[in-house]
Parts: C-alpha cells; sequence; structure tokens
C-alpha cells in the first residue's frame, strides 16, 4: 500500500493519526459497549500499523517487498486477539506501537537466525530486547543450544545470544581464543543439523 493511500483511509478518521490520546480514548469508549466506535478504532489501528511498516521500509530496514503484507497482517492479527486484555486503556496507542515493533524484531531475528547459522561470518543473534517477548524462533534456537554437547553450549549462548566477542568468551569460559573460534565452529556445524531448527527456519521463511 502506497504512503498516499494510507493518507486516504487516515482521512477517514474523526481525529489525527498521529493523536494517540484521541485512540486511546476511542478504545476506552469501545471497551465501554459503545460498539459505535469500533469502526474509528479498527480504522486508525490498520492505518497506524500500515505506516509503521512502511517507514521501516523507507528506512531499509525491511528489504523484501513481500514482507510488508506479512508484517502488517501479522501485526494486526495480534492487536485483535490481545487487545482485550490490555490493564490501561489509556496505553492502547503505545501497546499497539509495542506490538509493531516487537513484529518486526522477530522479523529481524529470524534473518539474523537463518544468515548465522548458514554463513559463520553473518551477523550474530542478540539476546531479547528488554520488554519483548520470546518467540518461537527464540524457543526453538534455545532448545537447539541445549542440545549440544556440553562444552559447547556456553561458548554457543555467549556468541549467539550475548554478542559477545571471542576474548570475552575465552575470559568466561576459560579457554583460549584460538580455542573459543573452535567451539564456535562445532556449535554452528551441529546446529546446521538440528532437525528441529531446520524445520522452524524453513516453515519461517516459506
Amino acid at each position: 500500500m502506497p504512503t498516499s493511500r494510507v493518507g486516504s483511509l487516515a482521512e477517514r478518521l474523526p481525529f489525527r493519526l498521529s493523536d494517540t490520546e484521541a485512540a486511546n480514548e476511542v478504545f476506552q469508549q469501545w471497551l465501554d459497549g459503545d460498539e459505535q466506535r469500533k469502526r474509528d478504532l479498527d480504522l486508525w489501528t490498520y492505518c497506524y500499523i500500515w505506516k509503521y511498516f512502511l517507514v521501516k521500509k523507507a528506512q531499509k530496514s525491511i528489504t523484501e517487498a513481500a514482507a510488508i503484507d506479512d508484517l502488517i497482517a501479522r501485526a494486526y492479527q495480534k492487536v485483535e486477539q490481545n487487545r482485550t486484555e490490555i490493564q490501561n486503556p489509556s496505553r492502547y496507542a503505545s501497546w499497539v506501537s509495542v506490538v509493531c515493533k516487537n513484529t518486526f524484531l522477530n522479523h529481524a531475528r529470524k534473518d539474523r537466525v537463518t544468515e548465522s547459522i548458514h554463513d559463520e561470518d553473518g551477523p550474530e543473534l542478540v539476546a531479547e530486547p528488554s520488554g519483548v517477548e520470546p518467540d518461537t524462533l527464540s524457543q526453538t534456537l534455545l532448545q537447539a543450544i541445549d542440545r549440544l554437547p556440553p562444552y559447547l553450549q556456553q561458548t554457543a549462548r555467549l556468541y549467539f545470544l550475548e554478542r559477545r566477542t571471542f576474548p570475552e568468551i575465552a575470559e568466561v569460559v576459560g579457554k583460549s581464543v584460538a580455542t573459543v573460534r573452535t567451539y564456535k565452529h562445532k556449535a554452528i556445524q551441529r546446529l546446521r543439523d538440528d532437525e528441529a531448527l531446520r524445520e522452524h527456519l524453513h516453515a519461517s521463511s516459506s
């Protein structure tokens, strides 16, 4: 959806798309039983999510055109399924923003996992950002690391999840940098062969 179309949809709102306080008020009114406000609530949410990911695309944080539609659909579905559980209605707009951010981060982590497993010089995996709920990919990766031989597990966690440098890992595990590099190489080889992790990566990319 081009930016102009998002703007056209947003013009149907009784308030500006950037007016998050108004969006919070509409959400509260809908919770209070005013079903007529649901249209405005859904429209604001839809436009906000579209705008969020269009900005990410403009920033080149998302390079695949096909990924945009999928990310928007996933974020909107999460909002629809979970917004009645929000404890503080005055934080609805902020919560939608967090849903968008988490959806984007999950997408980015999937790419980092795929590249790190298949390319030893690829980006390193990072630990979960504060406030981000663990996704199934993170759980699958952690389980795969737990299936590694014990002597490789700590190095794998420090390298993939905590983004530690080789000297830092060497200090923690009490081995030389050369040994840590060897452990990392062996861990990657075994993760490539981990059936559950491979299946998850294949399913995520299909």
